[in-house]
This record gives C-alpha cells, structure tokens and sequence, in this order.
C-alpha cells in the first residue's frame, strides 16, 4: 500500500487548501496519508487519526512516533508544495518518490522560491501544477509536468438547509462576499471604489489577514469584515453571499493561480464575479471585470441573470471538478511512474 508524507507547511485545521484536500482523498483511494502538521504542537500523542487511512503527526515528532498506530507500507512518497522543503528530500521520510506540486509563481511575494524551485525541479520524479499558466511556464523545465487544477469539496459547500449565522450583516441589500486571506494580492483599491460605487449592496469579507496591517483595509458602512472561520463554517456564510466575489488584482502571481474559492462559490450554487485571471475564463457563471466600472456592472449582471438552469451548470460543473477526480487523475500518474521504475 502506498504511503504519501506532507511535510510541515501549513496548519491542518487553518484555510483549507489544495494540500488537505489531496491528502483526504489519497486516504480514500487507499493510500496511506500522513500530514505532518505544523499547527499541531504537541507531542502527547504524537499521531492523531483524522479518519481511515489519514493521520496528523504533531510538528515536533519523530517518523517513528507513527509505528504504534499506522501501517507504514512501500513506496513512500513526499508531496512537496513548499520548494524550500527540498532541503528535506533523502532525509526521515526515507521516500522512494519525491513528488512536487507547485502551486504558486516564484515571483513578487514568492520570488525568494526561485532557487528551490530550481532544486526541486532535479529532486522530483514528477511535477504537477496548479493551473495551466504554471503549466506553460514550467512543462519544459521536468520531463515528467502534468497539469491537475484545484478542485470542489462540492459535496461540503452543496446547497442546503443553512442558519445565517449570528455575525453575519442584517443590513438591507445584496451581498458580495469573499471567503480566504485577506492578503496584499487582493486589490484594496477596487474593493474600495466598488462599495463607493454600490452603497445598496453589502461586501462581506471572511478571513484572517495575511501579512497586512489592518489599517490598509478600506472602511466603509457597507463593508464588513467578519474574521478567520472554521472550514466546518465556511458553507453558511457562503451560503448567505447573493455573489461570489475575487477582487484580485492582476499580475504575475494572481494570473497564475487557480482560486479554490470559485470552486466553492460555484458548488454552493453561487454566480462569481472575479478580476480577469486567465484560469477563471470561460466558467459556468464566472463574470470576469476588466476594471472597477466593469466589477460592479458583472455584480448587476450576476444578480439579473441568475436563474435555476445556471445554478444547476454551476453546481454540474463542481460536481465534475471535484478533488475526487483530482486525486484519481493523480494516481494514476503517479502509480505508472512507480511501474516504470522512476524515484
């Protein structure tokens, strides 16, 4: 049985991204899935069973902490999304296949990855990306790249029966919400002007902030910022959003993302109204905005053509993007670079 090591990244429990989402559903195809957790600190105990086949082993403890409880089996791969983590490759995870899944440009914020992006590219056996503009950067740097894009939890953000909850705004008006980081990335002085411009509708913004000193967020009746949520929250505030919004702004790094929100927005039935980022085209209910004029014109247009058929293309189109067919798309690369040999 196939084992796959995270090594200590992001905290388990903190802004559910790609790595949580591939490592659950590697523990459902039958792989073992050991997410080395940074958040986790203690060492009393040391592994925690999340569900079958998926353990969290606390941050301070060793390899060996796993053998009292987990069937650790051959091959073993390390899934690397961190490039500095090259440093770990050949060391306590013993790994017969070093995997590297590049998320993000090593550019502007990320420019200090350069190098170990470099390195990586010599340790890994297979790469995959994050997006197709990843992909056309980096296909001829690896013999082995693939292009796998985020994906849907679409069965935790399906439509339901949700409470609003207790924080949320109760003024009048449409809401525009955004669920993630508030981090430098998004485009402050569009959010600022768009609420400006709409003072009928309301902008709803749930999240920790990322790196940013909270004065440089705009201010204004209709904008709310309601905080880090858990990701067992996340779908009833989702839930409470008229649109989707991802007001980035456009250059090197956001041009080459994938945002894993418009697939949760998209699976909790939701229209997305988002900057011009070359993933996001050619969607089922994704309206992209070239400018601030054009943000709230595709905010409108969300809203007015909005209908039971479109709900139903989006919630198809999640259900057909999910990290189930992620994981399964994976795999199978994976286990054909295991049959021939490579690691």
């Amino acid at each position: 049985m196939t084992c796959v090591f995270y090594p200590p990244t992001i905290p388990w429990g903190k802004l559910t991204q790609r790595p949580q989402q591939l490592m659950k559903c590697f523990a459902e195809v039958g792989w073992t899935a050991v997410y080395h957790d940074i958040g986790m600190q203690r060492t009393d105990p040391p592994v925690v069973k999340v569900r079958s086949g998926l353990y969290l082993l606390s941050r301070y403890a060793r390899i060996e902490a796993l053998r009292d409880t987990v069937s650790l089996t051959r091959p073993v791969i390390l899934w690397i999304t961190y490039p500095p983590h090259s440093n770990l490759v050949g060391t306590m995870y013993e790994e017969d296949l070093v995997v590297f899944d590049i998320c993000d440009m090593p550019s502007e914020e990320f420019l200090s990855w350069k190098k170990w992006v470099k390195e990586m590219f010599c340790k890994a056996s297979v790469v995959f990306t994050a997006s197709q503009v990843l992909y056309d950067a980096f296909s001829r740097s690896h013999p082995s790249v693939h292009c796998v894009p985020n994906g849907a939890d679409w069965q935790h953000f399906a439509p339901a029966s949700r409470s609003v909850p207790a924080d949320f705004p109760r003024r009048a008006g449409r809401v525009a919400g955004y669920h993630g980081a508030l981090a430098s990335w998004l485009d402050w002085r569009l959010v600022r002007r768009v609420a400006e411009a709409m003072p009928d509708w309301n902008f709803v913004f749930v999240g920790p902030l990322l790196g940013l000193d909270p004065k440089w967020l705009p201010k204004r009746p209709n904008i709310f910022y309601l905080g880090e949520k858990s990701y067992e929250e996340l779908p009833c505030y989702t839930a409470a959003f008229d649109v989707g919004m991802v007001p980035f702004e456009v250059r090197e790094v956001t041009v080459a993302s994938d945002p894993i929100k418009v697939y949760e927005y998209l699976a909790s039935g939701k229209p997305v109204v988002a900057t011009n980022l070359p993933a996001l085209a050619g969607r089922p209910g994704v309206y992209l905005a070239r400018n601030e004029e054009d943000f709230a014109a595709m905010l409108e247009k969300a809203v007015s053509e909005d209908s039971a058929a479109r709900r139903g293309e989006r919630l198809s189109f999640a259900r057909e993007n999910s990290w189930e067919n992620r994981a399964r798309k994976i795999t199978a690369i994976v286990n054909d670079v295991l049959r021939s040999g490579v690691g």
